[in-house]
């Protein structure tokens, strides 16, 4: 499981909660303009590690995956007219058995903040409507490396032992 996973699987769960024709994309890595609104832009802003990296061998292979529990905290900013409402869909369905349901398998929404008005100041200085929320998301990142291993046994032989103890 990747980041850009992770941000895939935030965008296919929102998309259907939101108005048509809202557009959803990626912040700053995303190489395209901003969208018009009604908009979300998802901007990944931490992942730190919150338990021990765990170890697991595959004997078929012979290569270690070591996975790296991450939570990853993502920055959603809605725009448009109905930002503070499509904010207040986004959180309550986060909140929900819905989310867990729906998220696929390496991804789970942990939490969600609540959404606030966050004003922006456009390029012509008109403000634009702005709510914005922190959804954060545990997964899973893997590393795998070869793994020396003894797994196949040459040619074992038994020598008979010929002795008798004796029974007291």
């Amino acid at each position: 499981m990747t980041i850009s996973a992770a941000i895939v699987a935030t965008q296919q769960f929102l998309q259907p909660l939101m108005p048509a024709g809202t557009k959803i994309v990626r912040g700053q890595a995303n190489g395209v303009p901003q969208p018009l609104p009604p908009s979300i832009v998802i901007t990944e802003v931490g992942k730190p590690q919150y338990t021990t990296t765990r170890a697991k061998l595959n004997s078929i292979t012979g290569q270690m995956t070591y996975l790296q529990p991450v939570q990853l905290r993502l920055q959603l900013d809605f725009y448009g007219l109905a930002a503070g409402e499509m904010s207040g869909i986004a959180t309550t369905m986060l909140r929900s058995l819905y989310a867990t349901e729906s998220f696929p398998d390496g991804v789970e929404p942990l939490y969600c903040t609540d959404g606030f008005q966050a004003p922006l100041t456009t390029g012509e200085k008109q403000y634009e409507a702005r709510w914005t929320m922190d959804l954060f998301v545990q997964y899973n990142a893997p590393v795998i490396v070869g793994q020396e291993s003894f797994i196949h046994v040459g040619e074992i032989t038994v020598d008979p032992v010929d002795i008798t103890i004796p029974v007291e």
